[in-house]
């Protein structure tokens, strides 16, 4: 009965935690920040052009992601639909910050 009662408790702590990480806020939250790693990425690698297109079509598609999710259809998503573009978000951001990571210093003297 006690062990019922528990797997019942972390089930709906588990979906509450989901339910909370599909929130539209927290999608607003994730385009927030990716779009301030791209534009500090941009900044430490001002002289390629390729990468500098690709941080712009970052800006616009989080541009497009917080409209998106200001409408009140995108409640209306599946919730696969949300996790998959979840997973998109943390990915693309785990990426800039491997990429921020991975920038060589501008000088070669040491701080």
């Amino acid at each position: 009965m006690l062990d019922k009662l528990i797997s019942m408790w972390k089930d709906f702590q588990e979906k509450r935690r989901v339910a909370r990480d599909l929130r539209p806020e927290a999608f607003r939250t994730l385009a927030k920040e990716l779009r301030e790693l791209s534009i500090i990425a941009s900044r430490l690698r001002p002289q390629e052009s390729k990468f500098q297109v690709k941080v712009s079509r970052i800006h616009q598609e989080m541009d497009q992601l917080e409209e998106l999710t200001s409408k009140p259809e995108f409640r209306m998503l599946p919730t696969k639909k949300r996790m998959q573009l979840r997973k998109s978000l943390i990915n693309s951001k785990n990426q800039l910050l491997e990429s921020v990571n991975e920038t060589a210093p501008p000088t070669d003297m040491p701080q």
